[in-house]
Parts: structure tokens; C-alpha cells; sequence
């Protein structure tokens, strides 16, 4: 169906759907500008540079939380977000780490490493930012 009728005027509810779209990507902008203010401030690598085999400290936003089910192996991960990218954090032997919560801020150092197709942190030390330090 066109977003327009007969006439070619835009039908009801198009522009409030293509507003609605511009103010999403407005706001995803503006979050992704906060994160990497929040990592310059802290001195960390960006998450698009991260490289395979390369030691980082990298810090961002607990974009989602996976907990591993009660029959399965034990393991958290997490996917971080700076701004500049993501990176998945995985805690092996463990169905929670205490603070870790989606929304929540973290600084985590470690080797990345390739998992499939994208880059991992197994097992990092990692400290939980405070409210308001991100």
C-alpha cells in the first residue's frame, strides 16, 4: 500500500510515522554521542578499533543481558555499546555477575577474542560505573 492516495497527497498518519523515525534517530544519535564523551572522559579504547588478540580496556552501556538456561552450561553475556560499536562480554561459570543489568555501565579489560564472527571478552576483570560516572 502507498503511503499516499489517489491524489498523491501523503495518507493520515504518514508524517507522524516519518516524524516519529527522524526523532528516533535523533535520540540514537545523541546516545551514541553521550557514550563516546562518557569513554574519552575515561581514556578508553573505542570499540571500533578493537582488534582480535589486542589487550583493551573498553567501557560502555549494558546494551543486553543473556542468561544461560538452568540445563545448560553456565555463562552470562553481555553486550556492551560506546558509541562506536559493540563487543560482547562473556562471563564463562557464571548465570549472573551481581550490578550487571541492562542500562547499567561498566568498564571491562581483557583480550578480545574471536567468537564466530564477531569479537568477545572471556572472562574480563571489570569494575561497575556508578550512576552519573558514564
Amino acid at each position: 500500500m502507498s503511503d499516499t492516495d489517489m491524489r498523491g497527497r501523503p495518507r493520515p498518519g504518514v508524517w507522524q510515522r516519518l516524524l516519529r523515525r527522524w526523532m528516533n534517530a535523533t535520540r540514537e544519535a545523541q546516545e551514541a554521542d553521550e557514550e563516546q564523551r562518557s569513554r574519552r572522559s575515561r581514556g578508553t579504547v573505542p570499540l571500533s578499533e578493537v582488534r582480535e588478540r589486542q589487550r583493551v580496556v573498553v567501557s560502555g552501556l549494558i546494551q543486553s543481558v543473556t542468561y544461560s538456561p538452568v540445563d545448560g552450561p553456565r555463562r552470562l553475556v553481555v553486550m556492551l555499546y560506546d558509541g562506536t560499536g559493540t563487543i560482547e562480554i562473556r562471563w564463562l561459570g557464571r548465570r549472573s555477575v551481581p550490578g550487571i543489568k541492562v542500562g547499567g555501565h561498566i568498564e571491562a579489560q581483557g583480550t578480545a577474542v574471536l567468537v564466530r564472527d564477531h569479537l568477545a571478552l572471556i572472562d574480563p576483570t571489570y569494575r561497575i560505573l556508578p550512576p552519573g560516572a558514564a
